[in-house]
């Protein structure tokens, strides 16, 4: 088989087959911890049309996370985020492309908050940046760029999002970022970094958004956006703030202010879906607006 390309603009040199189905595909699979040892629940992977078809193209990759709560995990991000559907309807406006979808479990099993950082509570930092996209690129057809890759999530799967996209932008190029904290946190500044850096408060401060921001300037090469609901007092005050800092930093930035919205998956399935159409013509699969 040819190597994957790092990145290709699929948007023109792609043409659809005749058996390109209507809809793309939800699975769940497992991705081994091979790296990080880090124990996850199963994954939600969608593939979208033209990812189904006999000679699928190598398509762009969005890793996407839940929220955290009681009993969260990816289950959400399609019955709260309805993913599938929101893929689907990018494909239709763009001949059956859209990218392939990998939704971890950077929570594991008992939907905990590790903070997408590796320490204590397991290394969730390096099973979403080496286990994940070792395991996609060795089963999928992917292109291998960062240009090609994002990072996004809500709530804490938002917090992570940033975390990644600023601490790692030669995996994840883009970011979407939808009620994001202002950064990891078990709660108290104190039990985080007790609980969570066991007790390093320097590792605890580089591990911040604006810290990783500051190291990783100038991100010439990074889309980020953020989103946030209109009503959400608590993490909706953040969003202009990390929003301007990534943007201090360098990086293409968009933001949203969701009408009506409150911290809820209501509102993360609008944000999720209007930074992943933002993000098409980034990726290489839909044509730029005029």
């Amino acid at each position: 088989s040819t190597p994957a390309p790092a990145s290709v603009d699929l948007a023109r040199t792609w043409t659809a087959p005749a058996d390109l189905p209507t809809q793309g595909r939800l699975l769940r699979v497992t991705i081994p911890a091979t790296r990080s040892h880090f124990v996850a629940r199963q994954a939600l992977l969608y593939l979208p049309p033209a990812a189904l078809t006999a000679d699928p193209p190598a398509l762009p990759v969005d890793v996407l996370l839940s929220g955290q709560s009681r009993g969260a995990g990816p289950e959400d991000v399609q019955t709260g985020g309805a993913i599938e559907q929101t893929m689907d309807a990018l494909a239709t406006v763009d001949r059956g492309l859209a990218p392939i979808v990998v939704v971890p479990d950077q929570l594991g099993p008992r939907s905990a908050n590790p903070m997408c950082v590796d320490g204590a509570l397991g290394n969730s930092r390096t099973y979403l940046t080496e286990d994940v996209p070792a395991w996609v690129t060795s089963h999928l057809r992917v292109q291998t760029a960062a240009s090609a890759w994002t990072i996004g999530g809500f709530s804490q799967g938002g917090t992570c999002a940033i975390q990644l996209g600023a601490g790692d932008p030669s995996r994840f190029g883009n970011l979407i970022d939808v009620s994001g904290e202002d950064g990891p946190t078990l709660g108290s500044e104190t039990k985080t970094v007790d609980e969570g850096f066991a007790g390093n408060r320097a590792a605890w401060a580089a591990a911040q958004p604006a810290a990783l921001l500051r190291a990783g300037a100038p991100f010439r090469d990074s889309n980020a956006f953020f989103a946030a609901g209109a009503l959400d007092t608590t993490y909706g005050p953040v969003m202009p703030v990390m929003a301007e800092r990534a943007r201090a930093a360098g990086m293409h930035v968009a933001t949203w202010v969701v009408p009506g919205g409150r911290h809820s998956w209501v509102t993360a399935r609008a944000a999720l879906a209007a930074g992943l159409d933002w993000l098409q013509p980034r990726v290489g699969l839909g044509v730029p607006a005029a």
